[in-house]
């Protein structure tokens, strides 16, 4: 079992949730123009209608009490709070102090992601990461959410996965904005977002009391096949930290957050990518380095490695019978929650809030008019039953559940199905699946 503090919660993002994209005065985001373009999107949806949470935000919070969650997290809609002549947006701020205030009134913490990737269009075409003037932009946001909302919420995650911003919106160009960026102009961008995550905890911390800050990046740990090999555990722990050019974008976690918690790029950085670096100043790592209170971190899978005979690491096929989730990146390996939080910890030195975790089923209304993923419910015991185990060795403070609804999965559209309530997307209804109950049972007994 967890503490008796321990935060259970769930999650979702403004875009995938909201609907009403151009509602009171809401501008256009990055994913309003991708979505516009045919073919861009699996299904060709977009997010004009999704879960209208916008309309339906009171119900939404029913649905969290009955869960029996204590925390929610949820993500401002940059587009909805600022105009485009980056002046504030009463309406849109209205709404998210009336969802606080809901939240509140039912015993329920705002857990408040400022950036979930939906840029502002007309920020974008002043170059959106690439400007380096983009950071005192998002100061200014983050202002501007911060004093209306700093009486309700304490509790902040500046930036959400940087690491998909970049790759799949600017390396593969699958995800808004879809410019392709040169190594040159990627870590100028990923120095720029930085600066925007420093910015922002400086100004959490002067606007609102007693806050808690972190920022959310997302990983794919290296999970030893052996946990009692001290050789093998060690390189797993090396090989989730290497940042060299070639690494997939979920491992480069080292570029990430060495700056915020080390207050540095590492070593490995300035070698690898010699000729592409920005300049950075001893002021930047300043700023990049605030100080936070937890390390967020998104996982949802990993990868096993064992040793081969000369010691060098070999990492398994997964097409050998590995159980996986209806997409094609989410891989079931429940150790993530363990080896992930436990080699964070003994770098950065921080208490862990799991952000995201969940599982992406194939769910249908079945004969009897309900919903019955007994793959995810198997999921979030596994994953949960290691995160039980590691908060016995380190400080876990909390896991937030992804989703709380079916939701806009990006380029996959309303095809892929995360949520533990199932949206019917022809009227809107919401059906609790097996898994919302099992999570509540979980909640209620303090774990598995």
């Amino acid at each position: 079992m967890f503490n008796k503090d321990f935060i259970f919660g769930a999650s979702t993002a403004s875009y995938q949730i909201e609907g009403s994209i151009d509602k009171d005065g809401k501008t256009k985001s990055i994913w309003d123009t991708y979505t516009s373009v045919k073919c861009n999107i699996l299904d060709n949806s977009d997010g004009t209608m999704v879960c209208d949470s916008y309309i339906k935000y009171k119900d939404d919070v029913k649905i969290l009490k009955e869960l029996g969650v204590k925390a929610y997290r949820f993500s401002i809609a940059w587009t909805r709070v600022i105009d485009e002549n980056n002046n504030p947006n009463q309406l849109g701020l209205d709404y998210y102090i009336n969802l606080c205030k809901e939240l509140i009134k039912n015993d329920i913490k705002p857990f408040i992601t400022l950036y979930h990737w939906d840029m502002p269009q007309w920020l974008e075409d002043k170059g959106g990461f690439l400007n380096d003037d983009i950071s005192d932009y998002f100061e200014h946001y983050a202002d501007v959410v911060t004093k209306a909302l700093g009486e309700y919420a304490t509790d902040y995650i500046t930036i959400n996965e940087p690491q998909v911003i970049f790759t799949l919106g600017h390396v593969y160009c699958v995800h808004a904005p879809a410019t392709k960026f040169t190594d040159k102009e990627m870590l100028q961008a990923i120095h720029n977002l930085l600066k925007c995550h420093g910015k922002a905890v400086k100004v959490i911390r002067k606007n609102v009391k007693n806050s808690t800050v972190g920022f959310a990046p997302c990983s794919r740990p290296a999970v030893p096949t052996d946990k009692n090999n001290e050789l093998l555990v060690k390189k797993c722990y090396d090989k989730y930290f290497e940042c060299k050019r070639e690494i997939e974008f979920p491992n480069r976690v080292a570029i990430y957050s060495d700056p915020v918690f080390l207050g540095d790029y590492p070593k490995e950085y300035y070698e690898e990518f010699k000729g592409d670096i920005p300049n950075i100043t001893k002021e930047d790592l300043e700023l990049i380095s605030q100080p936070v209170d937890y390390i967020y971190q998104n996982y949802y899978s990993g990868n096993y490695y064992s040793l081969e005979e000369n010691n060098n690491l070999s990492m398994e096929d997964f097409c050998f019978g590995y159980p996986e989730g209806n997409i094609d990146w989410l891989q079931v390996v429940p150790e993530t929650l363990y080896y992930g939080p436990k080699f964070l910890y003994e770098r950065y030195k921080k208490p862990i809030i799991i952000s995201e975790n969940g599982f992406c089923n194939n769910d249908v209304i079945s004969l009897d008019g309900k919903v019955h993923d007994p793959e995810r419910t198997d999921y979030i015991q596994r994953y949960l039953l290691e995160l039980e185990r590691i908060s016995k060795e380190i400080e876990v403070k909390g896991y937030f559940v992804w989703s709380l609804f079916d939701n806009f999965e990006w380029n996959a559209g309303l095809r892929k199905r995360f949520g533990l309530v199932y949206i019917d997307y022809r009227n809107g209804n919401r059906i609790k699946k097996d898994s919302f109950f099992e999570y509540q049972k979980i909640i209620k007994n303090g774990g598995i």
